[in-house]
This record gives structure tokens, C-alpha cells and sequence, in this order.
């Protein structure tokens, strides 16, 4: 009867202590959902991070046997400036700027970020979040990315004038407690003068990125 009642007396401190310590995890999702609830996320800029050209855009070739101006990075480079590309250049690596407000005096861990940026009618990419993990009480800054194809849409780029980020970000009171989900949909319309110096940018880079390429292909470490 000892044995039994012994064994009776742990196993119900280890329910208590199950109880307790799911009383807890609840405890601290509500109390994560309340802080999220007073968290706003708000567009602040978009610009241009980088432009990477593709590297396999020319065939190599040996110094002596390359003729300069070579033909193809002549006839790319006056396809680009007629606004054709029959093929993809590389990628333009895109910075979107956000901003978090947390109005409670809690800290919250980001555990995962998921979402997708529409520019208009153009094109839908996937952003994902560069290195922020912590939203402390007040405003925070959040840096997400995405890189958008050099094809023939950037041609397309001067045309946009508004964008939408849509996605899910998920977040806990600890680095390892229960996450709580928050749908978010961000609106905003982009200004001409952030357009117009990202397609600046972009023209400036694909052809020094053109070039550079091209020399690199005829001597190691390009000039």
C-alpha cells in the first residue's frame, strides 16, 4: 500500500507539474497575442540593394583570339538600350525598408517571416527577412529582400506605382516559446522619385555589370 500510494503521490506531482507547465505555455501565448495585437507594421522605402550579372552571360575566351569590341556585348548592350533583353541578364537585388511599432513594454522574438511583394500587375516575388529576430517595446526597424529578375519586366519597372506585401509573421515572448501568427497586408504607393532611382540604378549597373563581365571573360579578375 506504501509502494502504491508513493507511486499515486509522484505521478500526481508530475500532472501538477504538466498542468502548471501548460498553464504557463498558455499563459504566454495570450500574453503574446495581446502584445501583438498592438503591433503595427508599416512600409518606410524600397530601393535598390545590387545588381548581379550572370556570370556564364559570355563564353570565355583567350586574349589572343578575342577581337574587341566584341560583338555580343555590342549587340546585348544595344538590345538593352532599345528595350529588348532576349535572355535573362542576372538579378537586382531589392531593399523594402518596414517599420514595427510595438506599444507594449514587452520584448517579442520573430520566429519566422513569410511573405510575397506584388509590384501592380507586373510580377509577385518572395521577401524574406534579413537579420532582424527581436521587436522590443517602441519602434523597430525591419529590412526584408527579394531579388527581381533582369528580364524584359524591368522594362516595365517606371510603370509601377504601387505595391502590397502580404504574409505571415510568427513570434514567441522567448527565443524558444509558442508562436503566435500575424497576418499582415501592406499597401503603399511608390513615389517617382524612389522609381526613378532604382531604374537609374538599374541601367547604370547592367551595363557596367555587362562590361565587366565581357573583360573578366577575356582576363581573370576582369580591370
Amino acid at each position: 500500500m506504501f509502494f502504491r500510494s508513493k507511486v499515486d503521490y509522484i505521478t500526481l506531482i508530475f500532472a501538477l507539474m504538466a498542468s502548471f507547465l501548460a498553464s504557463c505555455a498558455v499563459t504566454k501565448k495570450i500574453t503574446a497575442a495581446d502584445i501583438l495585437s498592438k503591433t503595427k507594421l508599416e512600409f518606410e522605402a524600397i530601393s535598390l540593394d545590387s545588381v548581379n550579372i550572370n556570370k556564364d552571360l559570355f563564353p570565355e575566351k583567350g586574349l589572343a583570339s578575342s577581337l574587341l569590341p566584341n560583338p555580343q556585348v555590342v549587340t546585348t548592350l544595344q538590345n538593352f538600350a532599345r528595350g529588348i533583353i532576349e535572355k535573362e541578364l542576372g538579378k537586382a537585388s531589392l531593399d523594402i525598408a518596414l517599420s514595427a511599432t510595438n506599444s507594449s513594454k514587452d520584448t517579442l522574438w520573430i520566429r519566422s517571416f513569410n511573405a510575397n511583394i506584388t509590384l501592380d500587375t507586373i510580377i509577385t516575388l518572395p521577401v524574406t527577412l534579413k537579420d532582424s529576430s527581436l521587436l522590443k517595446p517602441g519602434k523597430n526597424s525591419l529590412s526584408v529582400k527579394t531579388q527581381f529578375p533582369l528580364d524584359r519586366r524591368i522594362f516595365k519597372l517606371p510603370d509601377v506605382r504601387h505595391f502590397k506585401i502580404v504574409g505571415v509573421i510568427e513570434v514567441a515572448l522567448d527565443a524558444d516559446g509558442a508562436t503566435i501568427p500575424l497576418d499582415f497586408n501592406i499597401d503603399r504607393d511608390i513615389s517617382d522619385e524612389e522609381m526613378n532611382n532604382i531604374m537609374e540604378t538599374v541601367r547604370t549597373s547592367i551595363i557596367n555589370g555587362i562590361v565587366n563581365n565581357w573583360v573578366g571573360a577575356i582576363l581573370p579578375g576582369g580591370f
